[in-house]
């Protein structure tokens, strides 16, 4: 995916020409076009590139002759894709400069150890599973193709921080309109990623840990709304529980049948959406249910190179907000990070208010341990419960 300045820096250069032949300044053109203060040297020197009907808008304000604005354009170089993306790559030595626009930033996020041709598998598999979309249930071909794609990514770069790759690759692929079919061209993605972001990081989340806890009587899933409302009426809860809130179910095998024992709280960002989840928590967890919290925890500063801190390190030794509520005020029965800078707890804590950092290299981590260990103690409990006095 990489690409050519040379003949868009000539193009731009003709027009730019072509404007000071004409006698007009940026300003007056400006003016002439209804356009905002700055645009025309935002066109001139490619910090934006204008559309093709900008373009006939301008040549026909200053009399320029297309023929004229498209002249001395060098010959493409072989292989090189001159349409500008809104994320792409290039080899930056051992490692790849993933680049893309962040706010009013060209930002650059180094990758390491991986190659233009791995770059290029992901979003592919990105592309691929979005042009399904119209075979179907639209908003499930999305899910499944970002969550694909960030397996992908995942697999192929295992060494890398997880949180980094939804953050500022798979995220920023997804906002490029070239990447969803043509039909799509007018939606706002960024829109349609906060809706597809969330149901993708279930899906990430019970493919990565399903098969393995399966070995150990556990199944973790995406039940449907109709299995929701079962789980919910059976509890018997001091809270109002929206169905649609409940992210991923946790459930153990009995010899009776499979038994709810939790449910796992799944967000991107601390950023999101919580009103319901620490109630919905705090009851699960006096009831004697687990609740923890499952986390990307993306967090970065718009910026020439973003950092994706997250919101669960530590600045100067200061422990911030969202980090005193896991810690001390146990609004979750622990809480699992994939973002590579989270701070992970001291072991001193109990595990129920210990933050906990997980990558996707082996389902047999911290986060399958804490599963297996709370549904043997909710199993205990259950079996003493049930059982009859002597």
């Amino acid at each position: 995916m990489p690409r050519s300045r040379g003949q868009i820096d000539t193009l731009l250069g003709n027009l730019e020409r072509l404007r000071e032949n004409s006698g007009l300044s940026r300003a007056d053109l400006e003016r002439r076009l209804v356009l905002g203060p700055g645009w025309i040297s935002r066109f001139e020197t490619g910090e934006t590139l204008p559309s093709v009907d900008v373009l006939l808008a301008i040549l026909a304000e200053i009399g320029g002759d297309p023929v004229e604005l498209f002249s001395n354009l060098p010959k493409p170089e072989t292989g090189a894709a001159p349409i500008v993306r809104s994320i792409s790559a290039e080899p930056s030595g051992d490692d790849l400069s993933v680049r893309f626009t962040y706010a009013n930033h060209d930002a650059r996020h180094l990758l390491p150890r991986a190659t233009l041709g791995e770059f290029e598998s992901v979003v592919r598999a990105l592309r691929d599973g979005l042009a399904r979309n119209g075979d179907g249930d639209a908003q499930a071909i999305k899910t499944n193709a970002v969550a694909h794609a960030f397996r992908v990514a995942t697999t192929l770069w295992p060494h890398a921080n997880p949180s980094d790759l939804w953050w500022f690759v798979v995220y920023r692929a997804y906002c490029d309109p070239y990447n969803h079919p043509a039909r799509s061209g007018r939606l706002g993605f960024e829109q349609s990623w906060k809706r597809t972001a969330g149901w993708a990081l279930e899906e990430i989340l019970v493919r990565h840990y399903r098969p393995f806890l399966a070995t150990k009587g556990i199944d973790i899933a995406i039940s449907s709304t109709v299995e929701k409302r079962r789980i919910i009426g059976a509890l018997d809860l001091p809270i109002r529980m929206e169905a649609d809130k409940i992210d991923v179910v946790l459930t153990g095998g009995t010899p009776e049948g499979p038994v709810f024992f939790g449910v796992v709280h799944v967000k991107a960002s601390f950023a999101e959406r919580r009103t319901d989840d620490v109630p919905m928590s705090e009851a699960l967890s006096r009831a004697g249910y687990t609740s923890p919290l499952w986390t990307m925890d993306c967090k970065s500063m718009p910026g020439a190179t973003p950092i994706n801190r997250g919101e669960l390190g530590e600045a100067d030794g200061d422990r911030g907000a969202k980090r005193r509520d896991i810690e001390d005020e146990g609004y979750f029965t622990g809480c699992f990070s994939y973002n590579a800078n989270t701070r992970p707890s001291p072991a001193s804590l109990p595990v129920e208010r210990r933050i906990q950092v997980c990558d996707f290299n082996d389902p047999d981590d911290a986060f399958s341990r804490f599963v297996i260990d709370r549904w043997h103690a909710f199993r205990a409990r259950r079996e003493t419960a049930v059982r009859p006095s002597p």
